[in-house]
């Protein structure tokens, strides 16, 4: 994968994040487990394929223009770019038992992303009881919009059959 520029959007949402603002975005998705252990097998996964997806792989940089003869001063943006020295373990995280993974998910999304590495991170939260786990999916929105944070996590998570549409009821 080769580096990009940023698009305007993408760069103003890079730029104006603070503690107070943050510019991510989040899905979490609840699974049945088939054994108390399923968040660490999860949670290994993840991070096993988390490794061939390029799109993970992406830092943004900030970066300066050159002045050109036009225009006098320099500018700003920054670019996405494959991070040479990727660990989908600085990414995957695995956290203690829960009760609540609503509560956990929102103390998680309460905290800004790293923006030293690709601004990405996966949660797994097992479930105390060893019926369920979740994972929390989290996207800084420069590195991908909600569809193609959708796109990403679709990447690393089995892909499912889904049921075929019901036929619609005849119009009255």
């Amino acid at each position: 994968m080769t580096s990009d520029q940023l698009a305007p959007l993408d760069l103003a949402f890079w730029n104006i994040e603070s503690a107070e603002h943050p510019m991510h975005l989040g899905a979490l998705g609840v699974f049945a487990a088939h054994s108390p252990t399923a968040g660490v097998h999860a949670a290994d996964l993840l991070a096993a394929r988390a490794a061939a997806v390029p799109g993970l792989r992406m830092r943004i940089r900030d970066v300066w223009r050159p002045r050109a003869p036009s225009f006098p001063t320099a500018f700003g943006g920054a670019v996405r770019e494959p991070t040479p020295d990727f660990d989908p373990l600085d990414h995957v995280r695995l956290h203690a038992p829960t009760t609540d993974f609503h509560a956990v998910a929102g103390g998680l999304m309460e905290r800004p992303l790293e923006r030293e590495r690709p601004p990405w991170e996966a949660h797994v939260l097992p479930g105390d009881d060893g019926t369920s786990f979740a994972v929390l999916f989290k996207f800084h929105h420069a590195l991908a919009d909600g569809l193609r944070a959708l796109t990403l996590a679709a990447a690393v998570l089995d892909p499912t059959d889904m049921p075929a549409p019901r036929p619609r009821p005849a119009e009255p």
